[in-house]
């Protein structure tokens, strides 16, 4: 078991190096302001834009995945297990996941 374990780390290793060998052998060597400036359909921005990222829907997109995988945990409970001796762990759980998407829903943190 520590063997395979041990195969695992260095393959992940190792492939983890290799995806960075070939970002850093495929990415561009020289700057240019040509490059680096702000196009709008193709054409010069025809004045200076500061580039800005809308977060608005992020808080959704954390709620909704930590959500995805706290179903995926109950499926595997449910199938795995089915015991209902540890049912109120996963009720607490569910609780407390609760907290945070009732904050959201109900216009927490709207920017």
């Amino acid at each position: 078991m520590l063997y395979s374990f041990l195969v695992f780390v260095i393959v992940m290793a190792l492939a983890g190096l290799s995806l960075w060998l070939m970002s850093v052998a495929v990415s561009p060597k020289s700057p240019h302001p040509v490059k680096e400036d702000t196009y709008e359909c193709g054409l010069p921005a025809p004045e200076p834009i500061i580039s800005s990222v809308n977060f608005q829907y992020y808080f959704y997109a954390i709620i909704f995945i930590a959500m995805d995988i706290a179903g995926v945990l109950f499926v595997l409970y449910a199938v795995g297990k089915g015991d209902p001796q540890f049912g109120w762990v996963f009720v607490l759980f569910a609780f407390l996941l609760m907290i945070p998407l009732s904050y959201v829903m109900l216009g927490g943190k709207k920017e």
